[in-house]
């Protein structure tokens, strides 16, 4: 059996924030995290991972680095379709094939149920189907009598999803690769969907069995679901795991389920409630209080401040600032006093605009998005759900109220008087008023 990871996208949709599949979580990058996953339980004889043309040698570096064989390959061709036509070059057609995509994360049982399938000596190709209670907007499988899949329903509309209550995410099983990569030549659309078009074509010709699934599921599209991801990751820990080296002062509260990597200062009055990670040489000051979140390397989150389910790279400083539900990117500061607001007036949901488009985001809550490279002076106050492009810089005081483009310098002009001062200082007492203190 061989592997098919499919890590070709643009992101362009995860703007301001780099390329989703190279993101850490818990010290450890997605691909690195994923191979891993994949060859403890299936064990591949060969893998191969689509990419992008701009990510190509980071991959192959992080592939490098986890000791794995894997051929890392360029995407020729648009969409899923193109990507898996792409990989199905390098491998037997007589093979079976899994396909799935590098940047969904789902619990360990899914393996289990596919290997349990695979015992039980079934020889039908395998769609995976994720069981929901409410809509959402993806392709519904459709199910005979007998629960064979025998089609894919795009995006019907919330009350017109007839088929069934399984929506595919791709963890696609094929007996043999040569089947699947011949539907691919044959199919076309005028949409972005080939490649479900050619599982259709296939699924006349051949038996495809429903792989049903119930428990967690998340996958990276927009920059916000850094943060379900990262919630995920945080679930799994398990007690405290502190470094012997770190430094922690008197008067310092660790409650809940943390890791505390190598290197890392907490100091005086500091208090850090799991689930959290605190990344390499990473310094907690005086007062400050981390919760519900992971922290890169080498940041400091400086006297006073507050990060709460959120997401901070390394390299990042902080000062007597509120960050909340916020992604923040590498190497960003943020000045004194400045804040995120990460909740409407009205606590109605939260918008983002991704490519001209207004999405919603599915939360109440949701602060900043911050690309690398940025800097937010003292003062600042950034609305919900608003993000700023990297290598940009926010003036201070400025009330940022709509998204910023990459290597933008905002900030706000006011008018400064000056005049001769007409009020007395010397004749002010001050005693009545120290008497009410």
């Amino acid at each position: 059996m061989n592997l098919l990871l499919l890590a070709g996208g643009s992101s362009s949709r995860f703007y301001p924030l780099k390329e989703k599949n190279t993101y850490e979580f818990l010290g450890v990058s997605v691909v690195e995290y994923q191979l891993k996953r994949y060859i403890n339980f299936l064990q591949p004889n060969k893998v191969v991972i689509i990419v992008n043309a701009k990510i190509e040698e980071e991959i192959k570096e992080l592939v490098q680095n986890s000791n794995i064989s894997a051929d890392v390959v360029v995407q020729e061709g648009d969409g899923m379709a193109g990507a898996a036509q792409t990989g199905l070059s390098y491998l037997d057609p007589e093979d079976e094939l899994i396909v799935a995509n590098m940047n969904d994360f789902f619990d360990d049982s899914l393996f289990a149920k596919f290997l349990e399938l695979k015992s039980s000596g079934s020889k039908r190709n395998l769609v995976t189907g994720l069981k929901t209670k409410t809509y959402f907007p993806g392709g519904y499988l459709v199910l005979d009598d007998e629960s064979n899949v025998i089609g894919v329903e795009e995006k019907p509309g919330e009350g017109n999803e007839h088929s069934s209550e399984y929506v595919r995410f791709v963890f696609d099983y094929f007996m043999k690769a040569g089947d699947f990569s011949r539907a691919l030549d044959e199919a076309s659309s005028n949409k972005d969907d080939v490649y479900e078009v050619a599982q259709s074509i296939l699924m006349a010709e051949k038996a495809f069995e429903l792989l049903e699934y119930q428990q967690e599921w998340r996958s990276i599209k927009y920059p916000w679901h850094v943060l379900e991801v990262m919630e995920l990751f945080l679930s799994k820990l398990e007690g405290e795991t502190i470094a012997d080296n770190v430094q922690i002062a008197e008067n310092v509260t660790i409650k809940g389920d943390v890791i505390i990597e190598s290197g890392v200062k907490i100091f005086e009055g500091a208090v850090i409630r799991g689930p959290a990670y605190i990344g390499k040489n990473t310094i907690i000051g005086n007062g400050a209080l981390v919760r519900n979140s992971m922290i890169g390397n080498n940041s400091v989150v400086g006297f006073a401040t507050e990060v709460s389910r959120s997401y901070v790279g390394n390299d990042t400083w902080f000062h007597k600032n509120y960050i909340g539900d916020s992604i923040i990117e590498h190497n960003v500061s943020f000045g004194s006093n400045a804040v995120t607001a990460n909740l409407r007036l009205d606590e109605d949901e939260i918008y983002a605009m991704v490519k001209g488009e207004k999405i919603p985001t599915g939360t109440t809550k949701l602060g900043t998005i911050v690309g690398s490279n940025t800097r937010i002076g003292v003062g600042a106050m950034i609305m919900p759900g608003v993000k700023i492009g990297s290598d940009s810089v926010v003036g201070p005081m400025v009330v940022v109220q709509k998204d910023i483009s990459a290597g933008v310098f905002l900030k706000t002009v006011q008018e400064t008087v000056e005049r001769e001062n007409k009020i007395s200082i010397t004749d002010k007492n001050r005693d009545e008023y120290s008497s009410k203190l």
